[in-house]
C-alpha cells in the first residue's frame, strides 16, 4: 500500500473530516507499521490510535468540548503529537506553542486566545524539562500518564466560549497557529480541518511519499513546517516519523547514514551543520537512503546543494510558503535552479506579482507576491482588521515577500518589503548579497541587514566560518565585488562564531541588528 491508497478516489478533505482519521485509516490498513519513534520508544499505528482514544477521553472527562480551544505548550515529542491528535479527535481546536518560549510570552498568547484548557505534554526528564517546568509555573497538574512517553499536565478548565460552528466538521477550525511576543497583540493563523488535510495531501503528492518512507522531524510542531509538512504528511502517507525533544545533529546524521531516514525538511543552515559533522567525524554515508531533501525559509545556495548531493546522494529541492499559506510553490524534485528560485505553484495555487501601484507586474519584473489556493488560512483569530490587510475578498493573500516570475514560470524570491536596504537611492535585496557571500569556500552561514547612517543606509553582513577556516573580512569584501554591483557590496563584514537561531531554525536578524 502506498500514498495512492489514501490520496486517490477524491481528495483527503472529501474523504475525511479531520486529520486524526488518517491515524485510524492506517491503524486498520497497516496496524503493525511504526508511526512514531522517539529514541528507543515507538508506537505502531494501531497503538497510536489506541492512545489517542485514551487521551481524547481524558480531555472529554476534564470538560473539553467540540470547538473548544486547547493551548498546548510542548517540545517535539510523542506525547505532544498524541495530544494534538487527541484534541482533533475530540473536535477541539489546538494551538501549539514552543516550550522554549518564556512564561510571559505564553501568558500573553493565553490571555488573548482564552483557551478552554492549557496543557503541557512532558517528556523524559533526562532529555528535557522545558515543558514540565513551564507546567509547574502555570500550576498544571497530571491529567494522564502515557506509559513511558511522559505525562500530560493540564491547568483547570476555564469558562470560555467555543469557536463558532461552521456546520460540517471538515470546515471547523482544527488549528490556530500563534506568533509569539510579549508586546502587542499576537496573530493567530486560523486553519480549518479541510485546509490541514489538503496541506498534508499536497506534501504526499509533491514528495511522492509512501508508507515505506521515514521522516525525521526537525522543525518544532509549533510551526507549520513541523506540523503540516512533517507530522500530517506522515499521517497522510502512513510513514514513520522520528521525533526528538532534544535535537542533536549527530543523531540525525547517523540515522541518515544507517539508511533509517528517507525524508528531511529543514532550513539550509541545518544541511550545513550536517555536512560539517560528516566531515569532522568522517561518517560513512554509503548506506544512506535519503530520497527527499527539502528546504525552505532561506535562499538555497548552489554550492550547498552540490555538496549535499555529493555527500548524501540527494538533490535538495527548495520551496516557498508561510504560516498563512503552505505550500505556495515547490521546486520539482531533482531540478537545478538558482539559489533564490522556489519553484512552480503547487497544484491549485495561483500567483500574482503586484507592483506598488496595485497592478500586476509583467514577467521578469519584481513586486509583492500574492497567492490564492486551497492551502490558505481563513484569517487571523479575532483580528478582522489585520486579516483585511493581507487577505482580500477574492481569497488573495498578500505575502509581504517580493518576487518575480521567470520565463520558465518559476517564482524567484528577491526579498521582503521590510528587509529592503535603500542605499544611495538603490534597492538592495539581502538575498542577493547573501548568495554572493555564500559562494566563498570559507563561509558557512550569512545574514545581511541594513544599518542606518545620516542620509543613507549601509549594507552589513554577518558571516560564520566553516570548520577549520578563518575569514578575512576585507578579502571577502573584495570577493563580493566580482559578482555584485558596487552599491550592493557590504560596507562592513562581521565574522562571528555562531548565528542566533530561532525555534524554526531561521537566523534571527533582529538580534543581529542589536549588534550594529
Amino acid at each position: 500500500m502506498d500514498h495512492r491508497a489514501v490520496t486517490t478516489a477524491g481528495g483527503l478533505a472529501q474523504r475525511f473530516s479531520r486529520f486524526h482519521e488518517l491515524v485510524t485509516f492506517w491503524a486498520q490498513a497497516t496496524p503493525d507499521a511504526m508511526a512514531l519513534v522517539e529514541h528507543d520508544r515507538h508506537l505502531s499505528f494501531f497503538a497510536l490510535d489506541m492512545v489517542v482514544d485514551r487521551v481524547a477521553a481524558a480531555l472529554r472527562d476534564a470538560g473539553v468540548r467540540p470547538r473548544d480551544r486547547i493551548l498546548i505548550v510542548a517540545e517535539n515529542s510523542i506525547s505532544a503529537i498524541v495530544l494534538v491528535t487527541a484534541a482533533n479527535r475530540l473536535g477541539a481546536c489546538a494551538s501549539v506553542l514552543n516550550a522554549r518560549m518564556t512564561q510571559d510570552e505564553i501568558r500573553t498568547i493565553a490571555d488573548f486566545a482564552q483557551p478552554r484548557l492549557m496543557a503541557f505534554p512532558t517528556v523524559d526528564p533526562a532529555l528535557s524539562k522545558a515543558a514540565a517546568n513551564l507546567g509547574a509555573e502555570f500550576g498544571a497538574q497530571p491529567l494522564i500518564d502515557l506509559d513511558g512517553f511522559g505525562t500530560i499536565l493540564t491547568c483547570p478548565i476555564c469558562d470560555t466560549d467555543p469557536n463558532p460552528s461552521q456546520g460540517a466538521a471538515v470546515n471547523e477550525l482544527g488549528l490556530i497557529m500563534f506568533t509569539s511576543g510579549t508586546t502587542g497583540t499576537p496573530k493567530g493563523v486560523m486553519l480549518t480541518n479541510a485546509t490541514l488535510l489538503t496541506q498534508a495531501e499536497a506534501q504526499v503528492i509533491n514528495r511522492e511519499l509512501s508508507h515505506n518512507d521515514a521522516i525525521f522531524l526537525v522543525s518544532p510542531i509549533a510551526h507549520s513546517i513541523g506540523l503540516s509538512s512533517n507530522v500530517l504528511a506522515a499521517y497522510a502517507a502512513g510513514a514513520r516519523l522520528y521525533v526528538t525533544p532534544k535535537f542533536n545533529v549527530g543523531d540525525l546524521v547517523h540515522l541518515v547514514a544507517d539508511g533509517a531516514v528517507t525524508m528531511l525538511v529543514a532550513v539550509p543552515q541545518l544541511y550545513t551543520r550536517m555536512l560539517d559533522y560528516i566531515d569532522v567525524q568522517n561518517v560513512d554515508m554509503s548506506r544512506a537512503r535519503l530520497r527527499v531533501g527539502a528546504s525552505g525559509g532561506a535562499s538555497l545556495d548552489p554550492g550547498l546543494k552540490a555538496r549535499v548531493k555529493d555527500v548524501m546522494g540527494v538533490t535538495i529541492s527548495n520551496g516557498y510558503g508561510a504560516t498563512e499559506f503552505v505550500p505556495i510553490t515547490r521546486v520539482p524534485i531533482g531540478a537545478e535552479v538558482a539559489s533564490n528560485v522556489v519553484g512552480l505553484p503547487a497544484p491549485g495555487v495561483e500567483i500574482r506579482i503586484i507592483g506598488e501601484d496595485g497592478q500586476d507586474m509583467p514577467q521578469g519584473q519584481s513586486g509583492e507576491i500574492w497567492a490564492r489556493g486551497p492551502f490558505c488560512m481563513t484569517g487571523y483569530f479575532r483580528a478582522p482588521e489585520e486579516t483585511a490587510k493581507v487577505l482580500d475578498a477574492d481569497g488573495w493573500l498578500a505575502t509581504g515577500d517580493l518576487g518575480e516570475i521567470g520565463p520558465d514560470g518559476m517564482l524567484a524570491i528577491v526579498g521582503r518589503k521590510k528587509e529592503i536596504i535603500i542605499r544611495s537611492g538603490f534597492n538592495v535585496y539581502p538575498a542577493d548579497v547573501e548568495a554572493a557571500l555564500s559562494a566563498h569556500p570559507s563561509v558557512a552561514e550569512v545574514a545581511v541587514i541594513g544599518r542606518s547612517i545620516p542620509g543613507n543606509e549601509e549594507v552589513i553582513a554577518f558571516v560564520t566560518p566553516r570548520p577549520g577556516q578563518t575569514i578575512d573580512p576585507l578579502a571577502l569584501q573584495d570577493f563580493t565585488r566580482q559578482s555584485l554591483t558596487p552599491y550592493k557590496v557590504p560596507s562592513q563584514i562581521i565574522a562571528i562564531e555562531t548565528m542566533p537561531i530561532g525555534p524554526t531554525g531561521k537566523i534571527q536578524k533582529a538580534k543581529l541588528k542589536d549588534r550594529v
